[in-house]
Protein backbone atom coordinates (compact mmCIF):
# COMPACT_ATOMS: atom_id res chain seq x y z
CA UNK A 1 0.00 0.00 0.00
CA UNK A 2 2.80 2.40 0.84
CA UNK A 3 4.75 1.70 -2.44
CA UNK A 4 1.86 1.85 -4.75
CA UNK A 5 0.92 5.68 -2.63
CA UNK A 6 4.71 6.63 -3.32
CA UNK A 7 4.78 5.38 -7.08
CA UNK A 8 1.35 7.34 -7.11
CA UNK A 9 3.15 10.62 -5.63
CA UNK A 10 6.15 10.39 -8.03
CA UNK A 11 3.75 10.30 -11.33
CA UNK A 12 1.84 13.15 -9.82
CA UNK A 13 5.21 15.04 -9.76
CA UNK A 14 6.43 14.43 -12.49
CA UNK A 15 3.07 15.30 -14.39
CA UNK A 16 3.24 18.45 -12.25
CA UNK A 17 7.06 19.24 -13.83
CA UNK A 18 6.09 18.71 -17.26
CA UNK A 19 3.19 21.13 -16.87
CA UNK A 20 5.47 23.97 -15.46
CA UNK A 21 8.27 23.31 -18.54
CA UNK A 22 5.65 23.82 -20.87
CA UNK A 23 4.51 26.94 -18.80
CA UNK A 24 8.45 27.99 -18.98
CA UNK A 25 7.74 27.42 -23.00
CA UNK A 26 5.24 29.34 -23.13
CA UNK A 27 6.41 32.37 -21.04
CA UNK A 28 9.53 33.06 -23.01
CA UNK A 29 6.77 33.82 -25.85
CA UNK A 30 4.31 35.83 -24.35
CA UNK A 31 1.54 33.62 -24.23
CA UNK A 32 0.77 34.53 -20.67
CA UNK A 33 -2.71 32.51 -20.93
CA UNK A 34 -1.93 29.52 -22.24
CA UNK A 35 1.17 29.48 -19.26
CA UNK A 36 -1.01 29.96 -16.61
CA UNK A 37 -3.60 26.73 -17.71
CA UNK A 38 -0.04 25.28 -18.09
CA UNK A 39 0.67 25.72 -14.16
CA UNK A 40 -3.13 25.54 -12.99
CA UNK A 41 -2.74 21.76 -14.51
CA UNK A 42 0.71 21.69 -12.13
CA UNK A 43 -0.63 22.58 -9.31
CA UNK A 44 -3.80 20.18 -10.25
CA UNK A 45 -1.64 17.74 -9.81
CA UNK A 46 0.69 19.09 -6.73
CA UNK A 47 -1.14 21.48 -4.79
CA UNK A 48 2.45 22.44 -2.29
CA UNK A 49 4.27 22.58 -5.66
CA UNK A 50 6.43 25.93 -4.39
CA UNK A 51 7.74 26.51 -8.08
CA UNK A 52 4.52 26.49 -9.43
CA UNK A 53 3.40 28.96 -7.16
CA UNK A 54 5.99 31.48 -7.85
CA UNK A 55 6.13 31.04 -11.89
CA UNK A 56 2.34 31.99 -11.50
CA UNK A 57 3.02 34.91 -9.28
CA UNK A 58 5.57 36.36 -11.18
CA UNK A 59 3.19 35.93 -15.02
CA UNK A 60 0.25 37.00 -12.96
CA UNK A 61 2.29 40.06 -11.90
CA UNK A 62 3.29 40.27 -15.81
CA UNK A 63 -0.27 41.13 -16.36
CA UNK A 64 -1.04 43.81 -14.17
CA UNK A 65 -2.84 41.37 -11.54
CA UNK A 66 -0.89 42.11 -8.83
CA UNK A 67 -3.69 41.30 -5.76
CA UNK A 68 -3.80 37.42 -7.59
CA UNK A 69 0.13 37.57 -7.61
CA UNK A 70 -0.29 38.26 -4.15
CA UNK A 71 -1.96 35.75 -3.16
CA UNK A 72 0.55 33.11 -4.89
CA UNK A 73 3.30 34.31 -2.97
CA UNK A 74 1.14 33.89 0.41
CA UNK A 75 0.79 30.59 -0.64
CA UNK A 76 4.31 29.98 -1.39
CA UNK A 77 4.85 31.54 2.13
CA UNK A 78 2.71 29.20 3.95
CA UNK A 79 4.09 26.32 2.64
CA UNK A 80 7.55 27.68 3.45
CA UNK A 81 7.60 30.55 5.72
CA UNK A 82 11.79 30.95 5.50
CA UNK A 83 11.24 31.66 1.23
CA UNK A 84 13.58 34.78 0.55
CA UNK A 85 12.38 33.90 -3.25
CA UNK A 86 8.74 34.55 -2.18
CA UNK A 87 9.07 37.25 0.00
CA UNK A 88 11.45 39.29 -1.93
CA UNK A 89 8.66 38.68 -4.92
CA UNK A 90 6.09 40.04 -3.05
CA UNK A 91 7.69 42.98 -1.76
CA UNK A 92 8.59 43.58 -5.55
CA UNK A 93 4.88 43.54 -6.11
CA UNK A 94 3.50 46.22 -3.30
CA UNK A 95 6.29 48.41 -4.72
CA UNK A 96 4.45 48.73 -8.22
CA UNK A 97 1.35 49.34 -5.94
CA UNK A 98 3.20 51.96 -4.71
CA UNK A 99 2.74 50.47 -1.07
CA UNK A 100 6.43 51.20 -0.06
CA UNK A 101 6.13 50.03 3.87
CA UNK A 102 4.78 47.01 3.21
CA UNK A 103 7.09 46.62 0.17
CA UNK A 104 10.01 47.26 2.71
CA UNK A 105 8.27 44.99 5.26
CA UNK A 106 8.43 41.88 2.67
CA UNK A 107 12.21 42.83 1.96
CA UNK A 108 13.16 42.85 5.57
CA UNK A 109 11.50 38.93 5.75
CA UNK A 110 13.54 38.40 2.62
CA UNK A 111 16.46 39.87 3.96
CA UNK A 112 16.20 37.26 6.98
CA UNK A 113 15.71 34.30 5.17
CA UNK A 114 19.10 34.53 3.33
CA UNK A 115 21.21 37.21 5.40
CA UNK A 116 24.27 36.53 3.10
CA UNK A 117 22.23 37.10 -0.26
CA UNK A 118 23.90 41.10 -1.16
CA UNK A 119 21.38 41.69 -3.63
CA UNK A 120 18.43 41.06 -1.05
CA UNK A 121 20.05 43.58 1.82
CA UNK A 122 20.90 46.35 -1.24
CA UNK A 123 16.75 46.06 -2.11
CA UNK A 124 15.97 46.83 1.25
CA UNK A 125 18.37 49.30 1.52
CA UNK A 126 16.81 50.64 -1.42
CA UNK A 127 13.40 50.44 -0.21
CA UNK A 128 14.05 52.25 3.28
CA UNK A 129 15.44 54.87 0.79
CA UNK A 130 12.63 55.39 -0.60
CA UNK A 131 10.87 55.73 3.09
CA UNK A 132 13.76 58.31 3.96
CA UNK A 133 14.79 55.80 6.42
CA UNK A 134 18.50 56.42 5.91
CA UNK A 135 20.38 54.84 9.02
CA UNK A 136 18.23 51.68 8.31
CA UNK A 137 19.38 51.73 4.85
CA UNK A 138 23.05 52.12 6.03
CA UNK A 139 22.90 49.42 8.13
CA UNK A 140 21.77 47.49 5.20
CA UNK A 141 24.76 48.88 3.08
CA UNK A 142 27.38 47.68 5.56
CA UNK A 143 25.86 44.50 5.89
CA UNK A 144 26.62 43.85 2.10
CA UNK A 145 30.01 45.63 2.41
CA UNK A 146 30.92 43.13 4.51
CA UNK A 147 30.28 40.42 2.09
CA UNK A 148 31.76 42.22 -0.69
CA UNK A 149 34.60 44.59 0.85
CA UNK A 150 35.97 46.07 -1.89
CA UNK A 151 32.62 46.35 -3.95
CA UNK A 152 32.70 50.08 -5.76
CA UNK A 153 28.39 50.14 -6.20
CA UNK A 154 28.27 49.46 -2.41
CA UNK A 155 30.64 51.65 -1.31
CA UNK A 156 28.51 54.69 -3.73
CA UNK A 157 25.65 53.60 -2.07
CA UNK A 158 27.26 54.16 1.51
CA UNK A 159 28.31 57.54 0.10
CA UNK A 160 24.69 58.39 -1.00
CA UNK A 161 23.04 57.55 2.29
CA UNK A 162 25.68 59.92 4.44
CA UNK A 163 24.98 62.47 2.05
CA UNK A 164 21.35 62.33 2.49
CA UNK A 165 21.53 62.16 6.33
CA UNK A 166 23.97 65.43 6.03
CA UNK A 167 27.00 64.39 6.72
CA UNK A 168 29.14 65.81 3.63
CA UNK A 169 32.10 65.03 5.55
CA UNK A 170 31.49 61.69 5.78
CA UNK A 171 29.86 61.37 2.06
CA UNK A 172 33.02 62.90 0.48
CA UNK A 173 35.47 60.47 2.12
CA UNK A 174 33.50 57.41 1.35
CA UNK A 175 33.26 58.93 -2.44
CA UNK A 176 37.03 59.49 -2.63
CA UNK A 177 37.37 55.69 -1.30
CA UNK A 178 35.13 54.76 -4.16
CA UNK A 179 37.27 56.51 -6.58
CA UNK A 180 40.29 54.62 -5.20
CA UNK A 181 38.89 51.66 -6.56
CA UNK A 182 37.68 52.51 -9.47
CA UNK A 183 38.59 55.89 -11.03
CA UNK A 184 36.02 56.35 -14.16
CA UNK A 185 33.14 55.38 -11.82
CA UNK A 186 31.24 58.69 -12.80
CA UNK A 187 28.22 58.67 -10.42
CA UNK A 188 30.83 59.01 -7.38
CA UNK A 189 32.64 61.44 -9.32
CA UNK A 190 29.63 63.86 -9.59
CA UNK A 191 28.52 63.07 -6.40
CA UNK A 192 31.97 64.10 -5.01
CA UNK A 193 31.71 67.68 -6.94
CA UNK A 194 28.57 68.10 -5.49
CA UNK A 195 29.09 67.56 -1.98
CA UNK A 196 32.60 69.45 -2.75
CA UNK A 197 30.16 72.36 -3.50
CA UNK A 198 27.80 71.98 -0.75
CA UNK A 199 30.85 72.04 1.88
CA UNK A 200 32.03 75.43 -0.02
CA UNK A 201 35.06 73.83 -1.84
CA UNK A 202 33.98 75.62 -4.86
CA UNK A 203 37.76 75.47 -6.94
CA UNK A 204 37.60 71.59 -5.73
CA UNK A 205 34.72 71.24 -7.49
CA UNK A 206 35.27 72.80 -10.80
CA UNK A 207 38.29 70.82 -11.25
CA UNK A 208 35.97 67.43 -10.51
CA UNK A 209 33.44 68.76 -13.06
CA UNK A 210 36.40 68.72 -15.23
CA UNK A 211 37.50 65.52 -14.83
CA UNK A 212 33.57 64.60 -15.80
CA UNK A 213 33.35 66.40 -18.47
CA UNK A 214 36.94 64.78 -19.51
CA UNK A 215 34.87 61.23 -19.44
CA UNK A 216 32.12 62.46 -21.23
CA UNK A 217 31.92 60.14 -24.22
CA UNK A 218 33.53 57.25 -22.74
CA UNK A 219 31.99 53.77 -22.18
CA UNK A 220 30.72 54.20 -18.80
CA UNK A 221 30.34 51.23 -16.63
CA UNK A 222 27.91 52.37 -13.70
CA UNK A 223 24.94 53.49 -14.92
CA UNK A 224 22.44 55.55 -12.60
CA UNK A 225 19.52 53.08 -13.57
CA UNK A 226 21.41 50.63 -11.83
CA UNK A 227 23.01 51.87 -8.74
CA UNK A 228 19.42 53.69 -7.45
CA UNK A 229 20.34 54.37 -3.79
CA UNK A 230 16.29 55.87 -4.32
CA UNK A 231 14.49 52.32 -4.87
CA UNK A 232 12.90 53.90 -8.07
CA UNK A 233 13.79 51.12 -10.52
CA UNK A 234 11.75 48.66 -8.71
CA UNK A 235 9.69 47.54 -12.12
CA UNK A 236 14.11 46.14 -12.98
CA UNK A 237 14.68 44.87 -9.65
CA UNK A 238 11.35 42.78 -9.91
CA UNK A 239 12.10 41.71 -13.63
CA UNK A 240 16.04 40.67 -12.58
CA UNK A 241 14.64 38.51 -9.59
CA UNK A 242 12.21 36.78 -12.07
CA UNK A 243 14.24 36.19 -14.29
CA UNK A 244 16.60 34.56 -11.83
CA UNK A 245 14.17 32.56 -10.04
CA UNK A 246 12.98 31.08 -13.21
CA UNK A 247 16.20 29.87 -14.15
CA UNK A 248 16.64 28.24 -11.04
CA UNK A 249 13.29 26.43 -10.96
CA UNK A 250 13.25 25.59 -14.56
CA UNK A 251 13.19 21.83 -14.77
CA UNK A 252 15.74 20.39 -16.71
CA UNK A 253 15.33 18.00 -19.98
Amino acid sequence: MLERQLDSETVLFSNAKVELKNAMGFERVGKYESALMSLDEALAYKDNYIDAWLMKGVILSKQGKCVESLKCFDRVIELNPASADAWRLKGATYATLGQQDKATNCFSHAAESDPDNVEVQLTLAASYQKLKRFNDALKCYQTALSKQPENPKIIYLIGVTHANLCDNAKALETFEAVLKLKADFTEALIAKGIVLAKLGRVDEAKEVAKQVLELKGESEQEKPSQISSTGNSFQQDYAATRDRFRKAFSPQP
